[in-house]
């Protein structure tokens, strides 16, 4: 029998001012994938990326994650169960943002610490030894005494992802990650996402790095205008793209 996708999204709606951001979108993800999503700004990209972490309030239809179910019916007929529900699945998503948001009066291993004591009181030798292997992880062990300050942005964003990873997700949420670095700085946060797709690690990522989607991704969601315009594997959709809209989108890369 087969499992359940780690992710399903079944007819996602979400509006600003009555304004419509998202148009009934729907798709799934398998646990170990690596999906990219891309589109010009202003498609709703990061907007679908906060709606599976619960930053933003549903409109319309349903999402899941690994089980866990919020809807926009949900909210309406028991907003306390809805809350409950958002509040797990925060839990088990790590976030990473275009800016670092790093403490920047704490030390790199403190801000990697500093979740898992708060949030899970979980204790300070074992949060420890959790960080120093999580900066092992992304390169950056010998800088743990160092502050956010004192680093490059490459760096941050790999302290991010590492203080992300801390909390052990099952799912790693990335919106436009080097979007905000130098072009010398990208590949080293990029390899990271590598280095954990091989790990198994469940990844979703808004980016305009094509040849990373192209190289790296499982599959890539196109979006335009609030609708999924097409869902492919990473050769296909650059080799052969379905949808007129799609080849425009890509043309602007190839």
């Amino acid at each position: 029998m087969n499992e359940d996708p780690l992710i399903q999204v079944k007819n996602l709606s979400k509006n600003y001012c009555e304004y419509p951001v998202l148009k009934n979108i729907s798709f799934n993800i398998e646990s170990g994938d690596l999906v990219s999503i891309v589109g010009a700004s202003g498609c709703g990209k990061s907007t679908l990326l906060r709606c599976l972490n619960c930053l933003e309030t549903l409109d319309g239809g349903e999402i899941s994650i690994n089980g866990i179910s919020i809807s926009s019916k949900l909210a309406l007929v028991d907003y306390k169960t809805f809350l409950e529900r958002a509040h797990q699945l925060r839990q088990s998503i790590g976030m990473v943002f275009q800016s670092f948001n790093l403490f920047p009066h704490k030390t790199l291993l403190e801000n990697i610490m500093l979740a898992p004591m708060v949030v899970k009181k979980q204790s300070r030798e074992l949060s420890r030894k959790q960080g120093m292997e999580l900066l092992e992880k992304v390169g950056l062990a010998s800088f743990h005494k160092r502050h956010p300050w004192s680093i490059s942005g490459g760096e941050k964003q790999r302290v991010a992802i590492a203080r992300a990873l801390a909390m052990n997700p099952i799912l790693m949420l990335y919106d436009e990650p080097t979007s905000a670095l130098d072009p010398e700085m990208v590949e080293e946060v990029l390899q990271v996402m590598r280095n954990l797709d091989r790990d198994g690690m469940t990844q979703v990522i808004v980016t305009h790095e094509m040849k990373f989607a192209r190289d790296a991704s499982d599959y890539i969601i196109y979006i335009e205008n609030g609708q999924i315009v097409e869902i492919s594997d990473e050769d296909e959709i650059f080799i052969s793209p379905k949808d007129e809209r799609t080849k425009r989108f890509l043309k602007r890369y190839m």
